[in-house]
């Protein structure tokens, strides 16, 4: 399996300046692509995608009966919220999979109108991230030992990017010293062999993966994304703007079901959550998908806030963040800029 080069690929939401472009037709034109596709039944047709190897808050909605008069058309499978944002931004889907904050803050900073609508993933006392390293890499609690190795995260310009970033920045390594720490975007399920043949030296990873990555080779947990920014709201659903202007009796359902369904996914045991979801994968074609999400799937998606409540904080830490790099000018965007609880019946 390759990897890509050695050379620091470190480039937040690269490609954006294309994502505004693909959306300039839609914004000159105001509503293009506000008119969702009607199913035979005269529902809402609402395309999207979603990440393997977890419990995906829009499906589980849908399997819990909390969106009615919708019917979901999935057109395929994301590695990152930067690519879900690209493909929102382009009118090939109606709403992103999960994308950390820090993209979608970019990602509007740019000029693209989107905002997020309901938090679906974080950090929690139940589940979380971790950088860890194959046992006997050399690496260490002390950031300094990265600097010119190579980390496997699942996308670049996302989560994994920016708790790096400011571990980093914490431990006292300097920009030019930080650029020197090489990321590797590798999909979840290579990690572990990535890891085992040296291709790479480290990885940042959910705690799901911790018990597969563990089978197939020896690891350190080097730090903990709690340990480095606390338990927070890692990131959300997003809608275009022009959606949200056109589509309200349809974002209503569609945030509340997914508000409902994070709260689920809190307050029930895992084998609960499982038993109702994996049986929608099963009924809708996606049984293959299973065994990864009962390999990897913890039992918690890690949002802290009831129903998925967006809140200033959620994105203000990550605004700070893009700021100190200068991808975005802190004083001409806000966190209100970014999101929206309009459709949350928890705000």
């Amino acid at each position: 399996m390759s990897t890509t080069s050695t050379a620091p690929v470190r480039r937040l939401l690269a490609g954006t300046a294309a994502t505004a472009a693909l959306l300039g037709g839609l914004t000159a034109c105001g509503s293009a692509g506000a008119e969702p596709a009607k199913a035979a039944d005269g529902t809402v047709t609402v395309r999207y995608q979603s990440s393997p190897g977890g419990v995906d808050p829009l499906q589980l909605a849908d399997a819990l009966g909390k969106l009615p008069g919708i019917t979901l058309k999935k057109v395929g499978d994301v590695q990152g919220g930067p690519e879900s944002l690209r493909a929102l931004a382009s009118n090939q889907v109606d709403i992103s999979a999960s994308a950390f904050y820090g993209a979608i803050a970019q990602t509007v900073a740019t000029g693209v109108p989107i905002k997020a609508v309901v938090s679906t993933y974080g950090t929690n006392a139940k589940t979380g991230a971790a950088v860890v390293a194959k046992k006997g890499s050399g690496l260490t609690k002390d950031p300094h030992s990265f600097i010119g190795k190579k980390v496997a995260v699942n996308t670049l310009g996302a989560n994994a990017e920016a708790v790096l970033d400011t571990w980093f920045a914490k431990g006292g390594l300097s920009k030019d010293q930080i650029k020197q720490v090489t990321l590797v975007p590798l999909p979840p399920l290579n990690t572990a062999q990535a890891l085992s043949q040296g291709q790479v030296d480290a990885a940042y990873v959910g705690v799901g993966q911790l018990k597969a990555i563990g089978e197939a080779v020896k690891i350190d947990t080097i730090v903990k994304d709690s340990d480095v920014v606390g338990f927070y709201n890692g990131g959300g659903f997003a809608l275009r703007d022009d959606w949200i202007e056109h589509q309200k009796k349809t974002d209503r359902v569609l945030v509340s079901g997914i508000a409902a369904a994070v709260d689920y996914i809190e307050s029930h045991d895992r084998a609960q959550v499982l038993k109702v979801y994996t049986k929608w994968l099963r009924d809708n074609g996606y049984g293959d998908g299973v065994e990864a999400v009962e390999k990897n799937w913890n039992g918690s998606n890690g949002v802290s806030s009831k129903g998925g409540v967006i809140a200033d904080k959620d994105i203000a830490v990550w605004l700070d963040w893009l700021g100190s790099r200068g991808d975005v000018d802190p004083t001409k965007i806000k966190p209100s800029d970014v999101y929206t609880n309009e459709f949350n019946p928890g705000a």
